[in-house]
């Protein structure tokens, strides 16, 4: 009976341990996404030439502009068009990602047949 009881104090000792490490990892992990974000928030803004609040002035003017649009009636494929991106009708909200395997409405959603195709003010991925 005694030898049970010890494996048993083992084992709850090593699930503590665990969920110790698991609560620092989580927040380890949280940290660094954190810090991923600002990073990659500074490369965008460092990529099209602006500081990083200016960055995020231009994305809300960005989205705001395409729900107006939207709203007025333009679907995904007049928008698609408008950036300079040529899609056929049948690949636009029926997208589906091969890096993700799953179907996306937005098609300005992660997208490797889109991804990179969109930019600011006309600036091409090409530089």
């Amino acid at each position: 009976m005694g030898l049970y009881t010890e494996k048993r104090d083992q084992l709850i000792e090593k699930i503590k341990v665990l969920e110790k490490r698991i609560a620092s990892d989580t927040a380890k992990k949280k940290s660094l996404e954190e810090k991923l974000k600002e990073a990659t928030r500074l490369a965008m803004a460092e990529e099209y030439n602006c500081k990083p609040r200016e960055l995020d002035e231009i994305i809300s003017s960005e989205h705001l502009l395409l729900q107006k649009l939207r709203a007025s009636g333009m679907s995904d494929a007049e928008l698609l068009e408008l950036c300079g991106v040529k899609t056929s009708d049948s690949t636009v909200g029926n997208t589906v990602s091969k890096k993700h395997g799953n179907a996306h409405g937005n098609p300005y959603a992660e997208s490797e047949e889109l991804e990179g195709q969109m930019s600011f003010y006309g600036n091409s991925d090409s530089n």
